[in-house]
């Protein structure tokens, strides 16, 4: 329904804005109007390193020539040297480091989260940022991510940009729009947005090889990228980036308490990972990341342009240890072994069940086995068994195939009028395959490699931007006059995976059925399902009077799937003085929920309070089993937002920028867990719904709009850029931001009453991440050949709750180094670096579950638990 209320104050707005235009003209000899979409050649040539503090942003303004300082909204700038003097050769990682606002985590043994990382602006979900390569739209990756306790629940049910596809050498800058942004961009932009600009350099190549590995020694990290310039007739270029990279895996557990008493009773070798069970720790992975940047000038006033990228990389990570049969004081897991006590048959088994193994021409030794030598006498074994002596864990890897192409021709006319046409599209595919699993219904004839299926994103869209100066007698400026539309298509896939790894064996309701840890998608949830979009918006900006900007923004955007919206926003800046600014925003945002969301069917295995592997299974809203159990068509998320700060330059070398904002998000979209319990009233609904008993998950999930959340916080930067003479010069940067979130209602599920999100997922919330993050870098440029990058960051203390139990940790310093040497001219360069050199680690986990699982670190710790790492990066240029 379109939500005329909260906009009558944006309409008022635009209309006293243009009613005031008198015999508007459009400039003949003005510069050109803002192209926000173009890279970096189209704009303005940017500020010389030396007075980095005016570098100019084309993110949040569609004014030609603002800087940081100088812009109605705050946005921070981040160049190569900030991303690529660290020791992770992961993008998500590089810019967590120098960004306190943007925050990300480490989730081993969480499916495809553990490969493809979520990560926090401002501490909302992932996907409630908007991420633009060169000002369009990225797409965003396939994996919806689903985990549940005890990897965290700040992501849960996110559906982001995987960051870690795109490699920091295709980077000529990063600029974070710490500001809502929806009336400009559409749909995600709720708590900013992060604008990625491509290098377009048209000469020159450029190699940088680095390697490091972690204190412990394990975890090796090497990548090699190579930066290619070259000219495209007398004003075009084109560049290209490739980049290659292998890292190990880390392990930071301790052995896994069951794994423990196997190794003790059959030997440390015969339990998987070397006694531990599992590994907590970073996957291994390798890849090729590939970005292009291109513009060719057909004449002075048309050029056409392109970008786009293409990557291949490969990961795999372990999952939880399943205990094995046979070892005193060691109860086997479920999938090869089950007391049939209650039949008390012959044989210790069902006979209507080998009855019917039989009839199907099968031989029932090879799904069935019966153990007349244990304390009962009465239990069914799974004959795969005698496979795994030590238990088995199961391996999922995934292959993540990714490309995007961006065309468009810009220009502009005699009038005035600057004009961007582009198409779009991108696609995501995860390939999953599972090793050392089994399909216990098959008993002995199961395989233990599976293909559960892939998933895929794809997104296509056509964007149509103008924009001129307006020239009038009302205003101090000409008004810069925005406007244009937008077309969206985005298509989510499900395929199926291979027989075996769906497939219901003729012991299923005995020991389960599909590849256990991750099971395959049948065809009933395969499928192809698409929502497309239609935006038109207008953005106004101009000095009312002298000091005093304003702009204004309108969108209306109407979707195949959700209806209308029209979001707005305000924003404004008063140059008080000469060295003072203030400057404020208002604005509505939406989110609209993903195909992903709305269709995903997932099964896979979580742990309980009592360190039991139980089968999750992730339902679309509008299947049978959601249903059943309360589920309601899906809802876009709204927010209402404002911020208000000031902006202090006393000089050329020093700023200081103070912004508070405050979001408050409804309809948020939250995963429904409930448990299915033996004769519950969940089960027998189940059952009602047509869901057969051997194939219903011990806890079943949906996607609902379930509760509303306001945050709020204060970010501070301050840059000083200091000469120290015949020492050289440096650069103080020091960044702080305070955030908080609060759950202001949760809903109540109409099948049984109780609250969407429980306590827990409350506690997690409000306070997962820390309130509190400062990063204070220092670079050194020496005269000597060398410079020198010192980094502190501190995070607060935070707390999670866990299986019922709180665990808070202290809060942390971690310090950077790198020296950098310059060889040959400043053709080649050594970097000798480390991150976190004093090798700090987060407070041992307290928790008894996870204890008993191996975790001894705490899951949720926002700087990981690898401890130090260090590297050594060789670059030459040519």
């Amino acid at each position: 329904m379109p939500h005329f209320n909260r906009n009558r104050l944006a309409l008022a707005v635009v209309a006293t804005l243009t009613a005031g235009l008198a015999s508007p003209a459009f400039a003949q000899e003005t510069p050109p109007a803002p192209q926000p979409d173009a890279p970096a050649a189209t704009q303005a040539a940017p500020a010389k390193e030396a007075v980095e503090l005016d570098q100019l942003v084309v993110t949040g303004t569609r004014v030609q020539g603002r800087s940081p300082t100088q812009s109605l909204s705050p946005i921070d700038v981040f160049r190569p040297a900030n991303l690529e003097r660290q020791a992770s050769a992961d993008f998500t990682d590089q810019l967590s480091v120098v960004a306190p606002s943007f925050n990300t985590q480490r989730f081993p043994i969480a499916d495809g989260t553990a490969f493809i990382r979520p990560a926090n602006l401002r501490n909302l979900p992932p996907d409630q940022t908007l991420v633009l390569i060169n000002g369009k739209r990225r797409h965003r990756s396939a994996l919806v991510n689903l985990q549940a306790e005890p990897f965290g629940t700040v992501n849960q049910g996110s559906q982001a940009v995987d960051y870690g596809l795109i490699p920091s050498a295709a980077i000529s800058r990063v600029e974070v729009l710490r500001d809502g942004s929806s009336a400009q961009y559409g749909s995600d932009a709720i708590a900013g947005v992060v604008n990625i600009i491509l290098n377009d350099n048209a000469e020159g190549v450029r190699v940088d090889t680095q390697y490091g590995s972690t204190f412990k020694g394990d975890g090796d990290k090497w990548r090699t990228s190579f930066n290619l310039g070259l000219p495209l007739t007398e004003d075009g270029f084109f560049n290209l980036t490739a980049e290659y990279f292998e890292s190990d895996f880390t392990s930071r557990g301790i052995p896994q308490a069951n794994a423990a008493l196997v190794g003790a009773a059959i030997g440390r070798e015969q339990v998987p990972f070397d006694g531990l069970g599992q590994r907590w720790g970073d996957p291994n992975g390798k890849g090729l990341r590939t970005f292009f940047n291109a513009e060719i000038p057909l004449n002075e006033s048309v050029s056409l342009y392109g970008f786009g990228s293409y990557a291949d990389t490969k990961y795999n990570s372990s999952f939880f240890y399943r205990t094995p049969v046979g070892v005193p004081g060691v109860a086997p897991r479920g999938t090869l072994m089950v007391d049939a006590n209650a039949d008390g048959l012959p044989d210790n088994v069902d006979q209507a069940l080998v009855d019917s193994i039989i009839a199907q021409g099968l031989d029932p030794n090879d799904y069935l086995t019966a153990d007349a030598t244990s304390p009962s006498g009465f239990v069914a074994l799974n004959p795969i068994y005698t496979q795994f002596p030590g238990g088995y864990t199961p391996t999922i890897a995934a292959d993540l195939m990714d490309y995007e192409g961006v065309f468009g021709a810009r220009g502009k006319f005699g009038n005035g009028l600057n004009w961007d046409l582009s198409l779009r599209q991108g696609e995501n595919r995860v390939y999953y395959k599972l090793i050392d699993s089994i399909n216990p219904s098959l008993g002995a004839l199961s395989p233990t490699t599976f293909e559960p299926g892939f998933l895929t994103q794809l997104e296509r869209g056509a964007n149509a931007d103008f924009s001129f100066p307006w020239e009038n007698s009302v205003f101090a400026s000409p008004i810069n006059v925005a406007f244009g539309a937008e077309w969206r298509e985005e298509t989510y896939k499900i395929a199926e995976g291979d027989f075996p790894s769906w497939q219901i064996g003729p012991t299923a309701a005995l020991f389960g059925f599909g590849s256990d840890g991750f099971q395959g998608d049948a065809p009933d949830a395969a499928g192809e399902f698409s929502q497309y979009s239609r935006a038109a918006y207008i953005d106004l900006e101009a000095d009312v009077v002298e000091r005093f900007t304003m702009g204004v923004a309108g969108r209306f955007e109407d979707s195949s799937s959700f209806g209308n919206t029209f979001d707005w926003k305000l924003s404004g800046r008063f140059q008080a003085t000469d060295t003072f600014a203030v400057r404020a925003t208002v604005n509505t945002g939406f989110r609209a929920p993903t195909p992903g969301q709305i269709n995903t069917l997932d099964v896979t295995t979580t742990a309980d309070s009592n360190g039991n592997l139980i089968p999750q299974g992730t339902f679309p809203v509008n299947s049978p089993a959601a249903i059943a159990l309360g589920a309601v068509p899906l809802q876009a998320e709204e927010s209402q937002a404002y911020s208000a700060g000031f902006v202090y330059t006393p000089s050329d070398n020093f700023s200081l920028t103070v912004d508070y904002y405050n979001i408050k998000v409804d309809d948020r979209i939250a995963l429904r867990n409930i448990a299915i319990a033996p004769g519950s009233a969940e089960q027998q609904a189940l059952i009602d719904a047509g869901i057969p008993l051997s194939a219903l998950p011990g806890q079943v999930s949906y996607f609902t709009n379930g509760f509303d959340s306001t945050v709020q916080g204060i970010d501070l930067v301050a840059i000083y850029k200091a000469d120290f003479g015949n020492w050289g010069t440096g650069t103080f940067d020091l960044r702080h931001s305070w955030n908080k979130q609060e759950v202001d209602h949760v809903d109540t599920n109409p099948f049984d009453g109780n609250p969407v999100l429980d306590g827990e997922r409350v506690a997690d919330l409000e306070n997962q991440l820390p309130n509190n993050r400062s990063v204070l870098t220092f670079d050194w440029r020496s005269p000597w050949s060398f410079d020198v990058t010192a980094r502190a960051n501190r995070y607060d203390g935070w707390e999670d709750v866990t299986f019922g139990e709180t665990a808070s940790f202290d809060a942390k310093w971690l310090f950077d180094l790198a020296v950098t040497f310059k060889l040959f001219d400043d053709r080649a360069h050594v970097t000798v670096g480390g991150n976190n050199i004093f090798d700090e680690y987060p407070d041992k986990q307290p928790n008894s579950v996870l204890n008993f699982l191996g975790a001894q670190y705490p899951l949720s710790s926002p700087y990981g638990f690898n401890g130090g790492e260090w590297y050594v990066k060789v670059g030459f240029e040519f």
